[in-house]
């Protein structure tokens, strides 16, 4: 691994435990149920990601609702179990990937810290609208169009 990964592996757990400190010091200020950060996220598999940050009992927690590749929600009572294993691996291959090997954009988004949640029935229905709203929908809009 080159010294420049190693640097930019740093940075990058640098900003998740920042985001996190800022979301733990904004969920403090805020009622249950405020959204601090939705994020959508096409994974390098072709695969789509919402995450979802909000607040419980003046903690932010964290909710990751995958997608296929038009956004329609894949059902799994488990996603959030599967999560950190599969963080740990994002962030594990992006600080030792060879130069010029893709290294998975949502790793800022998923990887720890913190620690997943389980979907809610809402988050799971917003997660569908905002996945196939941006991931199929909006795909076919031409936004150069006059």
């Amino acid at each position: 691994m080159s010294r420049e990964k190693a640097t930019i592996s740093n940075e990058v757990h640098d900003v998740l435990v920042a985001r996190w400190e800022g979301f733990k010091r904004l969920a403090k200020k805020l009622p249950n149920r405020h959204v601090l950060a939705v994020e959508l996220i096409r994974t390098p598999d072709d695969q789509t990601v919402a995450v979802f940050t909000t607040v419980r009992n003046g903690e932010p927690i964290r909710t990751i609702v995958r997608g296929d590749a038009h956004g329609r929600v894949k059902p799994s009572s488990d996603d959030h179990c599967h999560a950190p294993d599969r963080a740990a691996t994002m962030a594990m291959d992006a600080r030792f990937a060879p130069e010029g090997e893709e290294v998975d954009p949502s790793i800022v988004a998923i990887a720890d810290p913190p620690p997943k949640q389980p979907g809610t029935p809402g988050i799971i229905a917003v997660a569908g609208n905002a996945l196939s709203g941006v991931f199929d929908v909006a795909e076919l809009v031409d936004l150069a169009a006059k």
